[in-house]
């Protein structure tokens, strides 16, 4: 069998990207990840000066393999990095207020549909 050699190119003129936030979603054949910057931008028209949020996403879309071994991968190295470095502390989720449960006055009517 005769061996054929494959040039291959690496594209760097992509900016690396920083993202403030990620939002995963799947289905059945696929893992989306979609990571956001949101920056913001404060430009002066005329005497006034305005903010808007510049927000820019990029997107991966993963094979569950190929997730599954970033998950591994993203362990293995975070664990590295807390002993190196120290364990990294993330902000405990809010809780959600809980609401008062209130019954309906007896004049009012109920529905079921």
């Amino acid at each position: 069998m005769e061996q054929r050699k494959v040039n291959v190119t690496v594209d760097h003129t992509e900016p690396a990207f920083f993202a403030d936030t990620l939002t995963v979603t799947h289905g059945q054949e696929k893992f989306i990840l979609d990571f956001t910057q949101a920056v913001p931008r404060f430009d002066t028209i005329g005497e006034e000066r305005h903010q808007t949020i510049n927000i820019k996403h990029k997107t991966l879309v993963l094979d569950p393999k190929v997730a599954k071994s970033i998950l591994n991968v993203l362990k293995e190295n975070l664990e590295r990095y807390e002993q190196r470095f120290g364990q990294i502390k993330t902000p405990k989720p809010k809780k959600a207020k809980k609401t008062s449960e209130k019954q309906a006055p007896s004049n009012v009517a109920s529905y079921i549909g």
